[in-house]
């Protein structure tokens, strides 16, 4: 059995996520929020991202007010059983404000709890 390499909890999260893989091409790939964590993120993507190469992104999610940008590496990438071509892929932060992912979890950590109580 293979155990979690995660280190940090993965928060569910919807939104729009844009990712840059060449910019010098100045071609976006447009792409579907998954769930966030301190160390990453996950999505959906309509495009396959080749593993270890680096991204741009853009993660936008208009309830929470929050576009967060950075660079990340890709770690995972996978195509979704669907009759579409469609790609789960997992991108680790190289560079981004961790001050400002911490403070997006909270958000959404306090409204899981408040969604929580019944």
């Amino acid at each position: 059995m293979i155990g979690e390499r995660r280190l940090f909890v993965r928060f569910a999260m919807s939104g729009a996520v844009i990712i840059q893989v060449d910019p010098a091409k100045a071609v976006s790939i447009e792409g579907e929020l998954i769930d966030l964590s301190l160390d990453g993120v996950g999505m959906y993507l309509t495009n396959q991202l080749a593993v270890e190469s680096k991204a741009k992104f853009l993660i936008i999610n208009r309830q929470l007010n929050v576009n967060l940008g950075g660079i990340g590496r890709v770690v995972y990438c996978q195509k979704v059983d669907t009759d579409k071509d469609y790609y789960r892929v997992g991108l680790e932060f190289i560079e981004v404000d961790r001050a400002q992912v911490k403070s997006i979890l909270l958000q959404v950590r306090q409204i899981s709890l408040i969604k929580g109580v019944k």
